[in-house]
This record gives structure tokens, C-alpha cells and sequence, in this order.
């Protein structure tokens, strides 16, 4: 008679089990948040990426966007042509609204004089004293919000101009910058 070899089922079942439980430790060891828990080089490759995103989005769907950039993070836009305003992304594949966490601190600049003189006229209108709030009109609450980006991303390709500076807190020294030509070239410089 010839003797069987092999596994028994009681067998795998019982190394998978262990499998399981093992895997399970590990999980349970890893930090809660996984992007709160990143640094800034995540960071700037997750902007990079968003920002490629968005630029095949706009060739593709000949559309153009734009981006706003704000103390906690930056917000995708699209450029609606019947309602002429820019308003957020809703239903797309790109994360319209990206909050950093406290730890990474981030700072964009836009590059060139030309486009600096241009950003410090459109904040000197929007900070214009001279309007008389009696001749403001209430639009209601069913108003969308409109976006005012501070960077564009055309549907021929173009891109402003500009640099995304990344930094941990407390790590100043290093610092990851994310720059962007014209011609909608990505860099990604380690400092």
C-alpha cells in the first residue's frame, strides 16, 4: 500500500488562519491616517499627479480649469460657459477640494513678473473700498460659489506659470517645490 502525500484541508485552513491573523496585526500597527502621517515629497507627488490629471482632462474634454490656492490647501475648478463662472469639480475623477494636514505647510508663487503684476491687480480689485454696498444685490442662497483660481489650466495644453512649495513643519530645510512651465511641464525639485 502506498502512502499519501500532501496537505490536509485542517491543515491549510489552519496556516491561512494564521496568515490572517498575522496580516491583521500588522494593519493594526499602521498609522490611522495615512495622509496626515505622510510628509511633504507626498504631498507635492500628489499635487503633481492632480495637476497632470487635470491638464489631460482639458485637452481631452476641451475644457479649461483652474486651480485656487488657499492656507489649508487648493481646490480644483472647471469654467462653466453657459452660467460664465468658474465653479468647483462635483462627480469628476480628479479630488476637487485637497485640505493638507497641520503638518505640511505649502506656498505657491506665480512665476515671472508679468504674472505677479497681474495677481496683485486682481487681489487690489477684489479688495476694492471704493464699492457702495447700497448698490450690492442680494442673490439668495441658491447662488452657486464661484471660484476665483489662481492658476489656469487651458484646454490648448498652456498652464500659468508657477511654483508649489511643499515643508513640513518644524523641517524648513528641506523642502520639496513643485514647478510648472508654461508649456504644462512638471518639475519636481527636492531641496
Amino acid at each position: 500500500m502506498r502512502k499519501a502525500q500532501g496537505f490536509t484541508l485542517l491543515e491549510i485552513m489552519l496556516v491561512m488562519l494564521l496568515m490572517g491573523m498575522i496580516s491583521v496585526g500588522v494593519v493594526m500597527t499602521l498609522p490611522s491616517s495615512g495622509i496626515t502621517a505622510q510628509g511633504s515629497q507626498w504631498h507635492a507627488q500628489r499635487f503633481s499627479t492632480l495637476l497632470q490629471l487635470t491638464q489631460d482632462q482639458a485637452l481631452i474634454l476641451n475644457t479649461e480649469f483652474g486651480i485656487q490656492f488657499n492656507e489649508q490647501g487648493y481646490t480644483f475648478a472647471s469654467y462653466d460657459v453657459n452660467k460664465r463662472q468658474w465653479l468647483p469639480l462635483v462627480n469628476s475623477r480628479i479630488e476637487a477640494d485637497v485640505i493638507l494636514p497641520d503638518t505640511v505647510i505649502a506656498e505657491y508663487n506665480l512665476a515671472g513678473s508679468v504674472w505677479g503684476e497681474l495677481e496683485a491687480a486682481q487681489s487690489a480689485v477684489n479688495d476694492d473700498s471704493f464699492i457702495d454696498e447700497s448698490y450690492t444685490v442680494d442673490l439668495g442662497e441658491e447662488q452657486e460659489s464661484t471660484i476665483q483660481p489662481s492658476v489656469y489650466v487651458m484646454s490648448s495644453g498652456e498652464v500659468t506659470p508657477f511654483s508649489y512649495q511643499f515643508s513640513n513643519i518644524g523641517d524648513e530645510e528641506h523642502t520639496v517645490t513643485v514647478k510648472v512651465a508654461m508649456t504644462g511641464l512638471i518639475e519636481i525639485l527636492s531641496e
